[in-house]
């Protein structure tokens, strides 16, 4: 049975203080983040690829401002990561800054929220929406794919530094983006339905992906105009979640499909891949046109099939059959269940194997 958010459910909405993107910011973290937190101790989470990059800019700024950082390395992305950290963090910490990928903000939020302290999110990449989301997803969570956790206290996104990451990267950042044409449509078909999902948070999500959509040239270019582009929209989509008070509005029947997907591979593949494929899948069923979507996307150099990533046909339209049973409390286009031959149908319609 599905459960909904009724229409007079309550819910709070905390945005971040503070976003900073641009060239270099990372150098002023100390100062930054010295107008909005007290005390003199804070915990530097990082990953270790990344910490012998910028951990060195990040500590010497936080000395320069009084501050007396503790570093820690995240080395994996599970909960019993996060519970290594919290016997590891000293007590008198003020906020825990994370620097580094989805793996290194991810733990980092859940483990100031388990402190009751401030996040700052500090991105070294662009590949997904977490940047700024109170959503966080680990390995270990009992079956659940994110939970909530408070929306980071500040975001500093240093445009230079994310250029300069992998540009695999970038393009899963925006195929995370590019998926809420799929995440909108299932939100409003959900309002119908009786479920409270706020306007300008749906409203938000889609803008951003219009904005990716129509600047993909400038954001593969990896302009800073570009870079920066695709920062505000995942930004953004963080901001559409906490206004939302769940990330109904940026994950729908796409990001149920790229779950079941990556249930059945073992492959590591970037969540905004998987999510983009589902996209496609989402917008046929919807009745939308999805060949100019595809067409724009492989243009841009996104995979837009299974065999782009390696993954076996078999295991798409697996995947694609059991999709609504990863979150069957969320109504979506999936409805009760895709049969097996009406998946084969549709995944061939849309040529994605």
């Amino acid at each position: 049975m599905i459960k909904m958010v009724p229409l007079n459910t309550p819910h709070t909405i905390r945005l971040p203080v503070e976003v900073i993107v641009g060239k270099n910011v990372i150098e002023y973290i100390g100062k930054i983040i010295a107008k909005h937190l007290e005390g003199d101790e804070v915990t530097v989470l990082t990953g270790p690829n990344i910490r012998p990059l910028y951990s060195n800019t990040v500590t010497a700024s936080l000395m320069d401002y009084g501050y007396k950082p503790h570093v820690d390395t995240v080395f994996s992305p599970k909960i019993s990561e996060v519970e290594r950290l919290l016997t590891q963090t000293p007590f008198s910490t003020s906020a825990i800054i994370g620097l580094g990928g989805g793996k290194v903000l991810d733990v980092g939020k859940v483990l100031a929220y388990k402190l009751k302290k401030p996040f700052v999110s500090v991105p070294t990449s662009a590949s997904h929406d977490g940047i700024a989301s109170p959503q966080a997803s680990l390995e270990g969570l009992n079956g659940s794919h994110s939970i909530r956790v408070d929306t980071p206290f500040i975001v500093i996104a240093d445009s230079h530094i994310i250029a300069s990451a992998p540009k695999q990267l970038t393009l899963g950042g925006i195929g995370d983006v590019l998926a809420k044409f799929s995440s909108v449509l299932d939100s409003r078909l959900a309002q119908s339905l009786g479920e409270y999902i706020g306007d300008y948070s749906i409203s938000l999500a889609e803008m951003s992906a219009k904005l990716v959509f129509n600047n993909l040239a400038q954001i593969i270019s990896l302009s800073d105009n570009g870079i920066r582009t695709l920062l505000e929209a995942l930004i953004s989509n963080g901001i559409a979640m906490a206004i939302a008070g769940s990330s109904r509005p940026c994950s729908g029947s796409e990001h149920l499909f790229g779950h079941a997907l990556d249930l059945l591979t073992s492959k590591k593949i970037l969540h905004g891949f998987t999510v983009l494929l589902g996209t496609k899948i989402s917008l046929a069923l919807h009745g939308e046109d999805w060949v100019e979507f595809s067409e724009k996307a492989l243009e841009a150099g996104l995979p837009m099939n299974a065999r782009q990533l390696g993954v076996p046909p078999v295991y798409v339209v697996r995947a694609l059959t059991f999709a609504n049973k990863i979150r069957p409390d969320r109504p979506t286009i999936l409805g009760n269940g895709i049969t097996l031959e009406k998946a084969r149908k549709v995944i061939d319609e849309v040529k994605l194997v």
